[in-house]
């Protein structure tokens, strides 16, 4: 009968924990600052087409983030949705194949500003344009802006389940298009902290590519300073060959860390003097910069250009918009022209471009020169025509140096998309700029 008794007292003591609610939301202000570390581990493959077959190549990568974090904006909800970092370490190790790069961040790019615009996440150096590396290692890590998405942002009880919304899922999921998705956050216990899982699928768009995702994660709140501190992220991608990647299958673990801290002198007013108030960015904020290997030339170009390859010879990049392929350019050097002629003539460029393997020109659209800056001559030929077998059009552009240098693009599309071009194959021409010659 003792037992018995104890027994029930404590069935009765442990019904009304279990029954008890926790607030599990943030309530954020403009000037919150955390200090954040993320770890990141991938592995997996990737697939190429070569002869008609998908090649396997192993696939692996190894990322630390240490960074502190303003806030600077508040959404309608009170989230936050503008963010100021400053990175202490920011670098990563990718191994494909028997290939192994090393990335980093330069130490005058280690401020960045992260903010969603109309739906659209942006993420920028207000001092200078980050290379298109430094953007990938700054904004494709695990996304902390929309971190307190994941809290049901009212009083729940152990064993509650919520949905995790589609803006939240599309941008943890780093997804450009979200087609579907059943991410669910579940309370599963609470000690000192409170517990709580997210599993579920996803399907969504990324550079033209869709890729499916499984999610298994799990974070903690800690009650007492009413803040998400910690969280394990587990992902599985399958992802289809688009026109800018190829085909993978990756598993990848993300831990972070995350505590709130007082302002760092990184992130002071006076530090983020630089930084545009309000939604909109200036467009020159937003350009990548890509500086050649043997400094032939440099370029400022839009991030809808994808660099997909580059050798001393080339540097392939593909235009996306709104994930669809628009068209491709080929950048290559070429030869200087010899003392006491500044550039290839016309006739010689025509020559040259139809002379190329697998083209075969039917018309010529437009030729003639491009307006430039005092020093470039810039010579501009569109013509259609077969490439490989392929009906396509192809705007060829030669850019001279008053000093003999020489650069040529060869922009490839489809006649459909000629028109959706528009002006950003001038655009790109435009922002070549030459060196100091070396002596």
């Amino acid at each position: 009968m003792r037992w018995q008794t104890l027994a029930g007292v404590a069935l009765l003591a442990a019904v009304p924990a279990q029954a008890k609610d926790y607030t599990l939301a943030e309530a954020s202000k403009p000037g919150d600052c955390f200090r954040i570390q993320l770890t990141m581990k991938l592995a997996g493959q990737m697939r190429f087409q070569r002869d008609g077959k998908m090649v396997p190549v192993e696939l692996s990568a190894a990322a630390a983030h240490e960074f502190s974090e303003r806030a600077l904006a508040l959404g309608k909800s009170g989230t936050i949705e503008k963010v100021a970092r400053f990175y202490e370490k920011a670098g990563a190790t990718i191994t494909v194949g028997k290939d192994r790069t090393q990335r980093a961040l330069r130490p005058e790019r280690r401020l960045v500003v992260a903010q969603r615009c109309k739906e659209v996440p942006l993420l920028y150096c207000p001092v200078g344009p980050l290379f298109r590396q430094e953007l990938e290692l700054t904004s494709e890590h695990f996304d902390t802006l929309h971190l307190s998405g994941l809290l049901p942002g009212k009083a729940v009880r152990i064993g509650t389940t919520w949905k995790v919304s589609n803006a939240v899922a599309q941008a943890l999921c780093n997804f450009e298009g979200l087609a579907e998705h059943d991410l669910t956050c579940k309370l599963e216990q609470v000690d000192k902290t409170a517990r709580v899982s997210v599993k579920g699928t996803a399907t969504g768009i990324d550079v033209g590519a869709q890729v499916k995702m499984t999610v298994d994660a799990v974070y903690h709140f800690d009650l007492s300073a009413a803040r998400l501190v910690w969280m394990e992220w587990k992902q599985k991608d399958e992802r289809e060959q688009g026109p800018a990647s190829p085909a993978t299958t990756v598993e990848t673990t993300t831990t972070l860390t995350r505590e709130p801290v007082a302002q760092p002198p990184s992130l002071t007013d006076m530090a983020l003097i630089s930084v545009p108030q309000g939604e909109e960015v200036p467009p020159q904020m937003l350009q990548l910069d890509y500086q050649d290997d043997k400094g032939r030339f440099n370029l400022l170009y839009g991030r809808d250009w994808h660099l997909v390859s580059r050798s001393d010879e080339h540097v392939v990049m593909r235009l996306m918009d709104r994930g669809d392929f628009v068209a491709q350019v080929t950048i290559s050097p070429w030869t200087p022209a010899p003392k006491g002629k500044p550039h290839l003539s016309a006739e010689e460029f025509k020559q040259a471009v139809n002379d190329t393997p697998g083209w075969q020109p039917e018309g010529e659209v437009q030729a003639g020169e491009v307006p430039s800056e005092k020093g470039r001559w810039v010579y501009r030929l569109s013509e259609s025509g077969r490439l490989d077998g392929l009906e396509v059009v192809q705007n060829f552009y030669l850019v001279a140096h008053e000093d003999g240098r020489q650069v040529v693009f060869a922009f490839t599309m489809t006649p459909k998309q000629a028109e959706r071009i528009g002006t950003r194959d001038l655009s790109l021409v435009g922002s070549l700029d030459f060196p100091p010659a070396k002596k």
